[in-house]
Order: structure tokens, then sequence, then C-alpha cells
């Protein structure tokens, strides 16, 4: 009986150690090259952090047009999972905004970009 209770105790308390963390390493672009980038989402905690370093070339022709524009920077935004989605939060103006839809079933990135009747 004193094994059962251990080994009861024992696995909720593992169980619930557990949590789920998706990496989406060396993401692509058509338009951006990169010489890393990559989303780490943990699902549990309703976060997703990008981490991503453009190459040189890629660096200078967007800093061309935004001198704000880093080489390399870390961005943290919330995520919620709705059936087998996992959507970022919105992000961007009033009038046009952006949305990041992760599929854990076919494991691509999509973006939402939605222009308001404003």
């Amino acid at each position: 009986m004193k094994k059962i209770i251990f080994i009861t105790f024992f696995f909720f308390h593992l169980n619930s150690a557990f949590s789920e963390i998706l990496v989406f390493k060396n993401c692509t672009s058509e338009e951006y090259d990169f010489e890393k980038n990559e989303y780490s989402l943990d699902v549990e905690k309703g976060i997703m952090k990008r981490e991503y370093i453009y190459t040189d070339e890629t660096y200078e022709r967007l800093r061309m047009n935004d001198a704000r524009i880093e080489k390399e920077n870390t961005s943290t935004k919330g995520i919620a999972k709705v059936d087998g989605e996992i959507i970022s939060e919105i992000s961007g103006y009033p009038a046009f905004y952006t949305q990041m839809i992760f599929d854990t079933f076919d494991k691509t990135i999509k973006i939402k970009s939605v222009l308001n009747n404003t």
C-alpha cells in the first residue's frame, strides 16, 4: 500500500513538472536572410520569445530605410493555443496589424495581416 501511494505521489509530481515548450529553429524568410532566427514558445506560460540575427547584407539593406534596426534582437509576446494552432498577440497600429500563427500539425509559421476599416 505504501508503494502505491508513493508511486502515485511521484507520478503526479513529475507529471506537473513537464511543460510544453516548442522551438522553431532556423526559420527562413523569402525577403530576409538570417544567421539565426528562432522562436521558443512556452504554451503553459503563454509566452513566445523570438531571437534573431540578420546577415550583414540584410542588415545593411534594412538599415538604409530605418536607422533603428538592430542586427540582433530578442522580443517577447503573449500567445494562446486554439484548435492545434498557437496564435500570437496582435502587434502593429490600429489600422493595420499582424499576428503570427504557429501550426503544430504541419510545423509552419503563418503571418496574418489585417487592414481595418478605419
